[in-house]
């Protein structure tokens, strides 16, 4: 029950944020505030962040994809970025996506940028979240 009640915390603060003036944009990696994912999903590692790949941007709500630094066997839920250039060392081991892990989250969840992908990973990333998806 602890879990849950430090999220329920988390959660009354993230509520009553203000609208910081920043921008979120399409192929950014953020670390974003989640609760304890269940079963099968991926949990966030500390304090409740969890990184994701910012996919599509509707005013303040993201449609965004989880990462992940453990790569699984079944290669058609998880994509691996090619051309990355980690030069954050906060989090340099999130360089897979989970492509089954798609998300809608609102603005007030983002709390720090990360780094940006190349175009052609977020292409890719696309057409395998449409296949996978459609």
């Amino acid at each position: 029950m602890e879990k849950f009640d430090k999220w329920n915390e988390e959660k009354k603060i993230l509520e009553w944020k203000k609208s910081e003036k920043f921008y979120v944009n399409i192929r950014e990696i953020w670390f974003t505030k989640m609760w304890i994912n269940l079963w099968f999903e991926e949990n966030w590692k500390t304090e409740f962040l969890r990184p994701v790949l910012v996919l599509k941007k509707v005013w303040n709500l993201f449609f965004t994809v989880a990462l992940t630094s453990k790569w699984k066997e079944n290669n058609n839920f998880y994509y691996k970025f090619n051309n990355i250039s980690l030069n954050n060392p906060k989090y340099k081991d999130s360089s897979y996506v989970i492509l089954s892990q798609v998300k809608v989250m609102d603005k007030k969840r983002f709390f720090e940028n990360i780094w940006s992908i190349w175009k052609d990973d977020y292409i890719e990333i696309k057409k395998r979240l449409t296949k996978l998806l459609l």
